[in-house]
C-alpha cells in the first residue's frame, strides 16, 4: 500500500508494479492486525508510531522477515524487529 501511495504519477505507478511482481505479497491477518493495533498503543505517544509503520513493523515481526528501509530511527524501537 505504502508503495502505491508514494506514486506520483502513471509512469511511476507502471515500473513499480513491473519491480514488485518478482516478490511475494504478505497480507495483513489478524495476528498482524493485532499486533500493530498494540505497537501503535505503546508507541504512538512516546515515538509518533503511525498506523502505516506499525503495519509494516508488524508484518516483519510476525513473519520475521528483516525489514529493508532507510528509516531506521522509525522501527528501531520496535521489539523483535531485525533492521536493515
Amino acid at each position: 500500500m505504502e508503495l502505491y501511495q508514494g506514486m506520483g504519477n502513471k509512469v511511476e505507478l507502471a515500473q513499480m508494479k513491473r519491480k514488485i511482481r518478482y516478490y511475494d505479497v504478505v497480507d495483513i491477518d489478524i495476528a498482524t492486525s493485532k499486533m500493530a493495533a498494540n505497537l501503535v498503543e505503546n508507541y504512538k505517544l512516546s515515538h509518533n508510531l503511525q498506523i502505516p509503520d506499525a503495519i509494516i513493523a508488524a508484518t516483519a515481526v510476525i513473519h520475521q522477515i528483516p525489514l529493508y528501509t532507510y528509516n531506521i530511527k522509525d522501527f528501531a524501537f520496535i521489539p523483535g524487529i531485525k533492521l536493515i
